[in-house]
This record gives C-alpha cells, sequence and structure tokens, in this order.
C-alpha cells in the first residue's frame, strides 16, 4: 500500500488564520519500506529529522500534528 507523510507546520508565535502549512514529509517512494503501522509508530522521529535538514521550516516552525494517508496526497495549502 502506498503511504504519504503528511505535516502540518504552524509558524512559531503566530496566532492568524493561515500561519499553518501541509508539507509531505515522504511517501511510499521516497522510503519504500515505510507501511501505515511504521509510520504511525516512527514518524516522529522522520520528522524531526526532515524539519532539522528543510532550508524553511527548521526554525520559526512547530509540527502541529502529522497524518499518516494511504495513497497519493495532495496540499491543500493553508491547513
Amino acid at each position: 500500500m502506498f503511504i504519504t507523510v503528511v505535516a502540518v507546520l504552524c509558524r512559531l508565535g503566530a496566532t492568524a488564520s493561515g500561519s499553518c502549512v501541509e508539507e509531505i514529509v515522504t511517501d511510499s517512494n521516497m522510503t519504500p519500506e515505510i507501511s501505515l503501522m511504521q509510520c504511525a509508530v516512527g514518524a516522529q522521529a522522520e520528522l524531526a529529522k526532515w524539519m532539522g535538514e528543510h532550508p524553511i521550516y527548521h526554525v520559526n516552525w512547530r509540527v502541529e500534528r502529522y497524518k499518516c494517508v494511504p495513497g497519493h496526497y495532495e496540499i491543500k495549502g493553508h491547513a
């Protein structure tokens, strides 16, 4: 089954709507061994690594939540 890991990231200190965005962290194309169970159990470590390496989101952003989505996921923009 194809799995997509989606993070909802929000700016630190921002209270206005539109200060959160969705980003695809990884999917089965990038991480072939990921399953729905592995995503649910191990996504937090992958998210921390991804945030530390990301050129935009490693400073002044926090992970509000994440989700493991079966299939391909289309980003909706502001969360």
